[in-house]
């Protein structure tokens, strides 16, 4: 909560000159018998560059639950000096040198804007709960729906001590689908979440604006990120 509230009050105080975060996912097919590889290239990538790279705000490595051999990276910038930064790396460079043996022809990059993003510093376990739910939103009524779940995201975070991380993007070319990727802190957390009143008024609010929903069932490999930070698209 403490962490949160400091967040909150140096947004406060930096005002409208905060840039906008690059918020990048990937779709990455993994060979056959090349999960361990991956994983052990992408966490030398994600802890030198979370670790070392002032405006590499997070990095997360997952994975489908049915197939493990399709990965999601979630990564955020703080904005595209920071990304720029980044793809020059080394670490980054030696994870391009390494792909061709590792990934499929299965390479997806979404193009995303992000609506809002907040997260606490992440102390992941074998318990971390990791939600990917992709939402379609009825042309007409995605101002109605941006009213009703911003504010929900916000007071998620503002008081649940097991919310550690909400991400909210819109597709680039439809604007109406919104991708959704959270963090709780286990089972416990995330069924607290679903049980409060912000949410049931989210759920009951949102019901009649939705033209569809997906919930991507995934399973954490690496979580890593800065925490602190609390954007909000205008």
């Amino acid at each position: 909560m403490q962490k949160y509230l400091l967040s909150t009050l140096m947004t406060l105080i930096l005002g409208t000159a905060q840039a906008t975060p690059i918020l990048n996912l990937f779709e990455l097919g993994i060979q056959p018998g090349q999960t361990a590889t991956y994983d052990a290239v992408g966490q030398n990538n994600i802890s030198a560059s979370v670790g070392n790279e002032a405006g590499t705000l997070a990095m997360y490595s997952v994975k489908q639950k049915d197939n493990p051999h399709m990965a999601y990276m979630v990564e955020i910038y703080a904005d595209d000096a920071a990304y720029q930064t980044h793809t020059a790396s080394p670490q980054y460079k030696e994870f391009l040198r390494r792909s061709p043996d590792i990934l499929t022809a299965h390479k997806k990059k979404i193009a995303l804007v992000p609506q809002y993003l907040a997260d606490k510093k992440i102390e992941q376990t074998p318990v971390t709960i990791n939600n990917l739910v992709i939402v379609d939103v009825k042309p007409e009524q995605n101002d109605a729906f941006r009213a009703v779940v911003m504010p929900e995201m916000t007071e998620s975070m503002r008081v649940e001590d097991g919310v550690w991380a909400m991400y909210a993007a819109t597709e680039k070319d439809a604007p109406n689908r919104w991708y959704f990727y959270e963090i709780y802190a286990n089972d416990a957390a995330y069924q607290n979440h679903r049980a409060t009143p912000h949410f049931k008024a989210y759920l009951e609010k949102t019901a009649d604006l939705l033209a569809g929903k997906q919930a991507i069932a995934i399973t954490p490999s690496l979580l890593a990120n800065k925490g602190g930070l609390n954007y909000a698209a205008e």
